[in-house]
């Protein structure tokens, strides 16, 4: 009931639509992304919301604050609030993720990190 269009977000990760079949409004924020092979999303960081990242296709490296980690096809990857994020794609075909967001309650804001 609930789409969204195309567009690119920090830098690489191009959002794909994504619809709920039976649920208007939708009881939580879901967003699917794709990021092709070698293409990056820039680090950022959010205020007011953790982030809860299911690898559905491909492979990458996430950085989460100071850590950096492989991840692949089932992985979750959780982003706190005001901790710095961000993952390239280093497979040979794209890495898509579901992007499952866990709001504080606080107002959210997004920042992108040496930008």
């Amino acid at each position: 009931m609930s789409t969204q269009t195309t567009e690119i977000m920090h830098g690489g990760a191009e959002r794909l639509n994504i619809n709920w079949v039976n649920a208007d409004p939708p009881p939580t924020r879901i967003a699917r992304y794709r990021v092709l092979p070698g293409h990056a999303v820039s680090m950022h960081v959010h205020t007011g919301k953790a982030e809860h990242w299911v690898i559905v296709a491909g492979e990458g490296v996430v950085r989460v604050g100071e850590q950096s980690f492989p991840v692949t096809v089932g992985d979750v990857v959780h982003t706190p609030p005001t901790v710095p994020h961000g993952l390239t794609a280093t497979g040979t075909a794209p890495l898509e993720f579901l992007n499952i967001v866990q709001p504080t309650g606080e107002p959210i804001t997004s920042t992108e990190i040496g930008a």
